[in-house]
C-alpha cells in the first residue's frame, strides 16, 4: 500500500518532482565527488534571488566572518560547501512551498520545522557527527511529507488533520487512511529529489521507536533528528503536537542511544527559543511575529506549569497511598503480634483453669465437699478469677478482630482464612465452659 500511494502522488502531482533548476544543479554536484568550490558557486549564480539571500545570509551577524563576502566563490570558500549547499537548498526548498495553501497555519509549520532543524544540528555537534549541515537539513524537512499529502489529498487531509488535533494520533490516522504515513511520503519525495541518503533516512524515521541499546552508526543521524523532533517545543498545531503518548518513553531511549546526558539536553532546550527567532531572520523565514512567538512560549510555559502541578498532585496521592499502605502492613503485623500474645495467654489460663479443676474433683472423691477445706476454697476463687480473666482477654481479642477488619480492605485481609480469630475464640469459651 505504501509504494502504491507513493506513485499515486507522483503521477498526480508530477510538480512535485520538479525541482528548480538551479537547486537541481546544486544537489548533483554535491552528489558528485569530483566537484569545486567554482563548480557550485557557478551553479547557485544562475539563480539571481537565490544568490543575493545565500549572499546576505552569510554576511549577517550570525555567522561573522569577519570580512565582507562579496562573491558566492568567496562564500563557498570561506563557509565550505556543504554549509552553502545547505542554505541554498533550505531557501530554496522554503521559497518552493511558500506559495502553497493549507489547512494548517504555515508560520507554525515553519516555526516547528526551524525549531527541529536547529535542535539537530546542535545535537548532531554534540554527538559528533561530522555532517551536521545534513542533519540541520533533515530536520527542517523532516514534515514536508504533510505538505505532500495535503497537497495531493486536500479534503482528506483536511478531516485526518482535524481528527489527530483532537486525538493526538497523526500517524496512526495516516496509516488507517492512507497505508503510510508523512514521515515516508517525505522521505520518498527527497529520494526522487536526489537528496543525500542520511537526509532521506532521518526525514523518514522521525516517528521511529528505537530499541533502547541501537549504537549503529548509520542510525545515529535518523536518531538524532527524531530526539531533536521531542525536543522541540513548538507545535504545528495550536495543542501539542500530534504523536504517539509514549512521546517522554522515546526521548529518554534516544537520549540514552546517543550518550547525552538530561543537562546536556536541558541546555539545548533552553537556548532554542532564541536561537530559532534569530535564525529565522537571518533566514528570511517568516515564522510569525516576536510577539504572537512569545504569547505561544508563555502558552507553552503555562501549558508546563499546568502539568508540572498535575505531576505534584499525582505525586502527593502516590506518598499518601504508600503512608497509608505502611501503616497498614504495621498495623497488620501489630495485629498479628498482639494476637499471638493474646493466645498463649489464654492457653495458660485454660491450662491453669484445667489443673485448678483437677484439684478440685480430687477433693470430691476425696469426700471434702461436705466440708470443704480453706486450701479448696482458695483453688475455686483461683478458678473463678482465671474464668474473668479468660472472658476480658476474649473481649479485647473480639475489639482488635474488629480493628483489623476495619483497617484492611476486603482485598487486603491477613493472610488467614476469614473468622480465624472468631473461631479461635469460641474454641476458648468452650473450652473454659468445659472446664
Amino acid at each position: 500500500m505504501d509504494i502504491d500511494i507513493l506513485r499515486t502522488i507522483v503521477a498526480d502531482r508530477g510538480e512535485l518532482l520538479a525541482l528548480p533548476q538551479t537547486l537541481a544543479e546544486v544537489l548533483r554536484l554535491v552528489r558528485d565527488e569530483g566537484s569545486t568550490a567554482d563548480d557550485l558557486a557557478a551553479a547557485i549564480t544562475r539563480d539571481p534571488a537565490l544568490t543575493a539571500k545565500v549572499l546576505r545570509i552569510v554576511n549577517s551577524a550570525f555567522y561573522d566572518t569577519g570580512r565582507r563576502i562579496g562573491s558566492m566563490t568567496q562564500a563557498v570558500m570561506t563557509l565550505g560547501m556543504r554549509q552553502i549547499t545547505a542554505l541554498a537548498l533550505s531557501t530554496s526548498v522554503y521559497r518552493l512551498f511558500e506559495g502553497w495553501g493549507s489547512s494548517f497555519d504555515k508560520l507554525r509549520f515553519w516555526r516547528h520545522s526551524l525549531e527541529v532543524a536547529i535542535a539537530s544540528r546542535t545535537i548532531a555537534e554534540r554527538v559528533g557527527l561530522r555532517e551536521v549541515e545534513e542533519a540541520f537539513v533533515a530536520g527542517l524537512l523532516h514534515d514536508i511529507g504533510l505538505l505532500v499529502l495535503e497537497h495531493s489529498f486536500p479534503e482528506k487531509f483536511a478531516r485526518v488533520w482535524a481528527e489527530a488535533a483532537r486525538d493526538n494520533n497523526l500517524v496512526d490516522l495516516e496509516e488507517d487512511v492512507w497505508g503510510t504515513d508523512h514521515a515516508r511520503v517525505g522521505q520518498f519525495l527527497l529520494g526522487q529529489w536526489h537528496l543525500p541518503e542520511s537526509i532521506c533516512r532521518s526525514v523518514g524515521s522521525h516517528h521511529t521507536v528505537f530499541v533502547p541499546g541501537t549504537r549503529d552508526p548509520e542510525l545515529k543521524p535518523c536518531q538524532v533528528v527524531c530526539l531533536a523532533n521531542h525536543v522541540s517545543r513548538f507545535s504545528i498545531a495550536g495543542s501539542p503536537r500530534p504523536g504517539s503518548g509514549t512521546d517522554r518513553e522515546n526521548r529518554d531511549i534516544l537520549q540514552e542511544n546517543l550518550q547525552l546526558t538530561r543537562e546536556e539536553i536541558h541546555k539545548i532546550e533552553k537556548d532554542l527559543f532564541s536561537q530559532t527567532i534569530a535564525e529565522a531572520r537571518y533566514l528570511e523565514m517568516d515564522i510569525g511575529s516576536v510577539d504572537s512567538i512569545l504569547l505561544e512560549a508563555n502558552r507553552l510555559l503555562f501549558d508546563q506549569y499546568l502539568t508540572v502541578e498535575s505531576l505534584l498532585k499525582e505525586n502527593r496521592q502516590m506518598q499518601q497511598r504508600i503512608v497509608r499502605d505502611q501503616f497498614q502492613r504495621v498495623s497488620v503485623e501489630s495485629l498479628k503480634s498482639t494476637r499471638a500474645t493474646f493466645a498463649r495467654n489464654l492457653d495458660a489460663e485454660v491450662l491453669t483453669m484445667r489443673n485448678k479443676a483437677e484439684e478440685v474433683r480430687k477433693g470430691i472423691e476425696a469426700g471434702m465437699v461436705t466440708a470443704p477445706a480453706p486450701s479448696i476454697l482458695h483453688t475455686l476463687d483461683d478458678i473463678l478469677s482465671s474464668i474473668e480473666t479468660v472472658r476480658s482477654m476474649t473481649n479485647e481479642l473480639k475489639n482488635l478482630s474488629q480493628l483489623d477488619a476495619g483497617v484492611l480492605s476486603e482485598d487486603r485481609k491477613p493472610d488467614m482464612p476469614d473468622g480465624r480469630a472468631e473461631s479461635e475464640v469460641g474454641s476458648v469459651e468452650e473450652r473454659v465452659h468445659v472446664g
